[in-house]
């Protein structure tokens, strides 16, 4: 037996525990790392200098978007291609379009209204400094969307098939998803600091939206263009301002 015959061989459901498990851990290191190197910057050791070549070298971004890549899309369509998960349990396929489509429209229309209702007050009086600092433009947001989405429905994908039940599955997924991101030490500092806590607010906000929807629709899909209506559109009608950022 090769190492693909074993890959093969690992049931379905243990694989992807496993990956979760990984994925998770995987983006904890980094994001640790990440916060970490803000202090090697400043030493002036072989450590310092790869901090300050890993983040200002155009190389090393390069690196870094192949990563982020890996991670948010490679990752999932591997289990795919491994039998390891199914398009069903992801929301992509051999969904029920027609008779979900009343109850998306219901819940993006409201989700949008009730997140300009939430938002718009508080970028405008109580967090007038608050930046989007993204640096996104249009289609870099689409990316970073699709990115998201994608990395949203792996983490529902596990539970949905462990439980067999969207509706709890996708609550494990949500509560998977927000456990990574609390891992994140720029997410606890920007959630202590009431200037800076609008980004993982709103990632949490979005995130909570995305797990409704797949809920009642069971569609990955329609995630993913409620969310790109919220990134692109509503998020300039609350008013957000934005970071100048070179993108050069």
């Amino acid at each position: 037996m090769n190492f693909l015959d074993a890959l093969y061989a690992i049931e379905p459901r243990v694989a992807i525990a496993i990956l979760l498990g990984v994925s998770i851990g995987a983006y904890t290191l980094a994001s640790n790392l990440a916060w970490a190197s803000r202090r090697w910057t400043l030493r002036t050791d072989r450590l310092g200098r790869f901090a300050l070549w890993s983040s200002t070298s155009r190389l090393a971004r390069v690196i870094g978007h192949l990563a982020r890549w890996v991670y948010f899309l490679l990752l999932p369509w591997g289990t795919l291609m491994l039998g390891w998960n199914t398009t069903r349990a992801l929301g992509i396929w051999r969904m029920d379009w027609f008779s979900t489509a009343f109850a998306f429209a219901a819940l993006g229309i409201g989700a949008m209204l009730v997140v300009i209702w939430v938002w718009r007050p508080y970028a405008r009086t109580l967090h007038p400094h608050a930046i989007d600092e993204t640096g996104w433009y249009w289609a870099g947001q689409i990316v970073e969307t699709l990115y998201q989405e994608t990395h949203w429905a792996f983490y529902r994908s596990g539970p949905v098939m462990w439980l067999a039940d969207f509706y709890w599955g996708g609550l494990f997924g949500l509560s998977l998803t927000l456990l990574e991101s609390w891992s994140d030490p720029h997410v606890r500092a920007r959630i202590d600091e009431v200037t800076r806590a609008d980004a993982p607010l709103w990632r949490a906000s979005l995130a909570i939206i995305s797990t409704l929807v797949f809920i009642l629709t069971q569609n990955s899909w329609y995630c993913l263009i409620v969310h790109l209506l919220l990134a692109l559109a509503i998020r300039r009608v609350i008013g957000f301002p934005h970071a100048r950022v070179d993108h050069a």
